[in-house]
């Protein structure tokens, strides 16, 4: 994963996972170019803008909010330096503008907005051509791209929560159904077992008191005792796949939760990489479970420590099988630490080799060329899965 190959990959992806703000930087990109086609030659000032323009709607779905300020600041100046009208320059401000209102905070689409509606009332005083409704209406086109921007940003967070309480519904679905069906183990337990021991009584008194009929009586105890048995069994698998099944799906949740706040921090800070889970939901002891999670927290700690936010990736692959769980890490590493000695510890993944060890698993690591690669094996001590 050398950083000179991941770059290039890096802004693909990006470009990839936004196709609508792609669509919407080749829009922009047009119209400036249209515009330079249409106005032809100009002065160094107004060309260096233009260029810096169609710069920035090329980057918009690489930098985002960074390249929306300098559309809106770049027209801004293009505006008011050019005596000619500009109408392709003010489209693109509306595109950055409805853009940061998706994105940014208030602050910035309210400042955004200042700017576009002074900028343009500020330009026909100067040249001469001030008019009111025409400044109302262009006013008027800002706040409707400002308002387009925030709608698709609720309408987005709505989806958001349907599919948290979608998510939570099912959860509680599922506590009901186990509490339901613990409910039914204790309806078995408390009724049948009841009866058949009665029946196993009654047996046993007639075969002990050599009363007629005893080799009937036997029969009938020798069958009790299979119903007993049969009995105790849907019982176990009624209440023990109930533990086990509550107690896979909390790790299941946890871990997934685990890697997704984690591959956000990261994400936030500016590093570009992805995790992932491959497997079903295994059956392991809390020890396990609890060495997993936290050799997961030791390793996107490591990544932000001793990687670089500007160009540093990495990639997290989580495997679970029958019989153990593989952890498997790659990232770049900065050629040299920024950390001071308070803060370079080194003793995190050896104290998490030790205890793979002691359960019987592995750990190896180790650097080449800019790379970090780790992987650890887990070995489970319940041979057992359940899908999810």
């Amino acid at each position: 994963m050398n950083t000179a190959f991941t770059f290039p990959s890096k802004i693909i992806r990006r470009y990839v996972a936004h196709p609508c703000l792609s669509l919407l930087s080749l829009l922009g990109l047009s119209l400036a170019l249209m515009e330079i086609i249409q106005i032809g030659p100009m002065p160094l000032l107004p060309a260096m803008l233009y260029g810096v323009l169609a710069v920035s709607f090329v980057l918009l779905p690489a930098i985002g909010g960074q390249a929306c300020w300098a559309i809106i600041v770049a027209g801004s100046v293009i505006s008011i330096s050019l005596t000619q009208d500009s109408p392709f320059v003010i489209s693109g401000m509306l595109i950055a503008l409805g853009i940061l209102a998706f994105s940014g905070t208030v602050p910035e689409w309210l400042i955004a907005m200042l700017i576009c509606s002074c900028t343009y009332i500020a330009r026909s005083v100067m040249v001469e051509n001030f008019n009111v409704f025409v400044s109302v209406s262009v006013t008027v086109m800002f706040l409707a791209s400002l308002l387009a921007g925030r709608l698709v940003a609720l309408r987005q967070q709505a989806f958001i929560r349907e599919e948290q309480r979608l998510k939570l519904q099912i959860e509680l679905q599922q506590l009901d159904y186990m509490r339901q069906k613990n409910r039914l183990a204790i309806q078995i337990h408390d009724s049948l077992t009841n009866n058949l021991s009665d029946i196993s009584l009654m047996a046993r008194v007639h075969i002990d008191e050599n009363i007629p009929d005893s080799d009937d009586w036997a029969i009938v105890l020798e069958h009790s005792q299979e119903a007993f048995t049969q009995v105790h069994d849907i019982i176990d698998i009624l209440s023990s796949e109930d533990k086990d099944a509550k107690s896979e799906t909390t790790f299941m949740v946890e871990l997934r939760n685990l890697l997704d706040e984690r591959c956000s921090h990261l994400h936030a800070l500016g590093y570009d990489g992805n995790t992932a889970i491959d497997g079903c939901c295994i059956k392991a002891s809390p020890e396990e479970k609890e060495e997993a999670l936290s050799l997961i927290r030791e390793l996107c700690n490591n990544i932000q420590r001793h990687g670089s936010p500007r160009n540093g990736s990495f990639e997290l692959l989580v495997k679970l099988s029958p019989s153990s769980m593989e952890i498997s890490e790659m990232n770049d590493i900065a050629a040299g630490s920024a950390l001071t000695a308070f803060e370079q510890s080194g003793r995190g993944l050896s104290l998490h080799s030790k205890r793979i060890q002691e359960m019987g698993g592995e750990l190896n690591y180790r650097s080449d060329d800019g790379l970090w690669v780790l992987y650890a094996k887990i070995p489970l001590s319940h041979m057992e899965t359940t899908k999810t």
